[in-house]
């Protein structure tokens, strides 16, 4: 297979698995208590960041950990980086506690389904017309459902749910060495907050 070939299958499981943390703004909307939720988020976090710490330790763990999850991670992670999923999770538990709750919604449904869908439409985007790296339409597909979430989900009025929208992509559109579901979720997390301060 070539190495391109192990990236789309690497992608899907991974989107996927970002996917189903859509399961944090969702519980919001619905009416779960968000000290409940950030009790939730946090307690992943610290089960992450304790995986993180036991792999860099023990060979054995590193080594159970990658025949499990291997499949799903990049080359930086897998090579002692700190994965995604911990990033997203640390990002998600930030706005949990930190932000309002139709602030922490929009932030956190930007993350989960925002940045997914930028991967996931950009992908297949690239894999019909070629090219490498991230794609104007994946950030389009960005923009479209972290503003849906926002205006959907957390009520903003659609000039603002835009706006938010615009915030997550601009955000998750640089290759840069942190981590963009860090960027998303925070941007959104900061835009909201400048954009509802009396």
């Amino acid at each position: 297979m070539t190495m391109s070939g192990v990236a789309r299958g690497r992608e899907v499981p991974r989107k996927t698995l970002h996917l189903t943390t859509a399961v944090v703004p969702l519980s919001l909307w619905l009416g779960a208590p968000q000290r409940w939720v950030a009790v939730v988020v946090v307690g992943l976090f610290g089960v992450a960041c304790a995986v993180e710490v036991a792999r860099r330790r023990s060979p054995a763990v590193a080594a159970q950990f990658n025949a499990t999850v291997g499949v799903m991670l990049r080359e930086h992670e897998r090579q002692r980086g700190i994965t995604g999923a911990t990033w997203l999770l640390g990002a998600f538990a930030l706005a949990c506690v930190a932000a309002p709750l139709a602030i922490c919604t929009a932030a956190t449904w930007a993350g989960a389904v925002g940045d997914a869908s930028a991967a996931l439409v950009g992908t297949a985007w690239r894999r019909a017309r070629g090219g490498a790296g991230k794609t104007l339409v994946g950030s389009a597909a960005c923009a479209l459902m972290s503003a849906i979430g926002a205006w959907w989900l957390a009520g903003f009025s659609v000039p603002l749910a835009m706006g938010l929208g615009l915030v997550a992509a601009v955000a998750e559109r640089p290759s840069l060495s942190l981590d963009d579901n860090v960027r998303v979720t925070a941007a959104v997390v900061l835009a909201g907050l400048l954009i509802t301060r009396p």
